[in-house]
């Protein structure tokens, strides 16, 4: 008989309804998953034992386990997770998967111009609450440079949008909205490289929205053009307020508060001369919103950012409403740090791109798992902990508790949450907030053993 842990429903939900051509395949995806999910940071051959694995390496090795099946029941599930909210925050980003040091994998391509460089680009689309609170993936593309590519950005400008790298954002945003229904609202979110205009005159239904980091001081159109371009008319806007907004931690720079001024324009902006788009008339109507921090001194860096959105701000309260949603993008990098960093991707040891891509799938969706946990004890910490937790789990947290003289409860969510982390290092001093991504992936590993000795105290079958 097997113990039907959380982990295992939460996989069976998550990856469940894969169609692999076979349901026995989709039964070895679950167990796989949920043995990655129970032993995060663990290699999958670990996590899933000597059998386990040469069946998962038989599995990742089929035609049938692509990357886009693998995540596509995830995917659905995201789309009715998103369901339940008027407008989502739908966050794009890019990340460099370096396996540089795997010399035998086949089908890799180049990441930087190194010469020896090897790896991927790996493309999501994540989907957030307005709360902050991670529902999923929406989209994800994974690819190999070709070794041609390298050393090919000279010529960018004469390509159509379709045949360079930048094409990801049109991707990401199509995506997006095909993985949710017609009646949701979405505001599709990008940094700096996502400046593209060819995002900006992408199809996108009336309740879809952009909102992109500006890189290219773009030409206006129209009556707009008096001012030139996008920095001049910004520059000549007055301040609409003031707002505090607050900046992580960074590196060896301490979590703080900046105050920006804000400025805001509407404006018409001129499609490019150059590559496919120059034969392009179309214009593009934006609102633009220059959030300016007044450094304190020289040393300190200041925070500046220039967004453009699709949508129209008529005043300071809609301009800081985009400029909350832009800091969402801090939290898919955080989703890559925990992918990179908790269930090392990089460290896959598949030989082949078409066993190492559904490997990657596997890991993005347990790495969301860890972030949705560590957010979710944020926005809901009042809910009920078997939400998250079965009652061995929680009844193992409350037993080490105790042991160790704790008077901490695991009644809800957070209490849960918190108990995972200290599991996993964390120290839940009065002055320490909220644990973070990593004490709770390390927590997660160290439950799992606990769970094992537990049942076996208990004389189940493991």
């Amino acid at each position: 008989m097997e113990i039907v842990t959380e982990t295992l429903l939460w996989a069976g939900w998550e990856f469940g309804a894969a169609n692999l051509g076979d349901r026995r395949r989709t039964r070895r995806l679950v167990k796989t998953a949920a043995a990655v999910a129970s032993q995060v940071g663990a290699a999958i051959s670990s996590a899933c034992g000597r059998a386990g694995a040469l069946a998962v390496s038989r599995l990742f090795r089929r035609s049938e386990s692509t990357l886009q099946a693998i995540v596509k029941p995830h995917i659905e599930r995201t789309g009715e997770r998103c369901g339940g909210h008027d407008r989502i925050l739908a966050v794009q980003d890019t990340t460099c998967l370096d396996y540089t040091w795997h010399k035998s994998a086949r089908g890799l391509g180049p990441i930087t111009t190194e010469e020896k460089s090897r790896g991927l680009l790996m493309h999501s689309v994540m989907a957030f609450s307005r709360d902050r609170t991670p529902l999923g993936l929406l989209s994800i593309q994974v690819w190999a440079r070709e070794e041609e590519a390298r050393g090919s950005r000279k010529d960018r400008h004469n390509r159509p949008v379709w045949e360079k790298e930048s094409k990801k954002w049109l991707v990401g945003l199509s995506e997006a909205q095909a993985n949710t229904r017609e009646d949701q609202g979405l505001l599709v979110i990008g940094d700096r490289e996502s400046d593209v205009y060819g995002l900006f005159v992408a199809p996108r239904r009336s309740n879809v929205d952009l909102l992109v980091r500006v890189a290219h001081d773009r030409a206006l159109a129209g009556e707009d053009e008096e001012f030139g371009y996008i920095r001049d008319a910004l520059e000549r806007a007055p301040i609409a307020g003031k707002y505090e907004v607050r900046v992580p931690r960074q590196g060896s720079r301490a979590q703080r508060r900046a105050t920006l001024d804000v400025r805001i324009r509407r404006a018409h902006l001129k499609a490019p001369r150059h590559g496919v788009d120059k034969h392009s008339t179309k214009e593009v109507e934006v609102s633009l919103i220059w959030a300016r921090e007044i450094a304190e001194s020289e040393e300190e860096a200041a925070l500046e950012w220039t967004l453009l959105c699709t949508e129209k701000i008529d005043g300071l309260s809609s301009a800081v409403e985009m400029i909350e949603a832009y800091t969402t993008r801090w939290g898919i990098e955080e989703f890559h740090r925990v992918l990179k960093s908790g269930c090392k991707v990089e460290q896959v040891q598949f030989d082949t791109i078409q066993a190492i891509l559904p490997a990657i799938g596997v890991l993005a969706v347990v790495a969301w798992r860890v972030l949705y946990l560590t957010k979710y004890a944020r926005s809901c910490p009042d809910a009920d902990a078997s939400k998250v937790a079965t009652e061995d789990e929680i009844a193992v947290l409350k037993g080490w508790l105790q042991a160790k003289g704790s008077k901490a409860s695991v009644g809800t969510i957070k209490e849960f949450v918190r108990a995972v982390a200290m599991l996993g290092g964390f120290l839940a001093r009065k002055s320490d907030g909220e644990p973070g991504t990593k004490t709770i992936w390390q927590g997660l590993r160290a439950l799992e053993i606990l769970l094992m000795g537990y049942r076996l105290a208990a004389r189940k079958k493991i």
